[in-house]
């Protein structure tokens, strides 16, 4: 991400069976999305999130067809897989190593149609160095 502020909020919508509807990432400051394209949403849609938190990263890479070289969207794809089977764990209410201080249920909302998880996405404490947007257009300018 270009800029400083990484917080995101994640909703995640599932059927009453637990397959998964769809998620929504965005930055909370600008509302920006955060991921590559619909690859890794298309992906996990109508799949049963206990099946999602089985999936190893290593796979889901091959599967989506992501390049070696290709790191951003790589990256992009392990924030939204990372996130959503936070938000899926803690909702199932496993025993998983989650980080509650990264990824944090702040809701979850049932109605006649779907449950609603609402995750808020903290900053890592370990973030690589952040470049602005500006700098980075100016150095691809050149």
């Amino acid at each position: 991400m270009p800029c400083k502020d990484t917080t995101a909020l994640m909703t995640v919508r599932v059927d009453h069976r637990d397959y998964l509807i769809g998620y929504d990432y965005a930055k909370i400051s600008c509302d920006k999305a955060i991921g590559s394209g619909q690859s890794f949403h298309q992906y996990c849609e109508g799949t049963p999130i206990r099946q999602i938190l089985e999936w190893e990263f290593s796979q889901i890479l091959q599967d989506l067809q992501l390049r070696e070289e290709d790191t951003e969207n790589q990256f992009l794809v392990f924030l939204e897989w990372s996130a959503l089977r936070s938000a899926l764990i803690q909702y199932l209410g496993r025993e998983d190593d989650v980080d509650t201080e990264h990824f944090e249920v702040a809701s979850v909302e049932y109605d006649d149609q779907e449950v609603q998880i609402i995750q808020v996405i903290r900053p890592s404490t370990d973030m690589p160095k952040i470049q602005s947007c500006f700098k980075r257009s100016r150095e691809a300018a050149g």
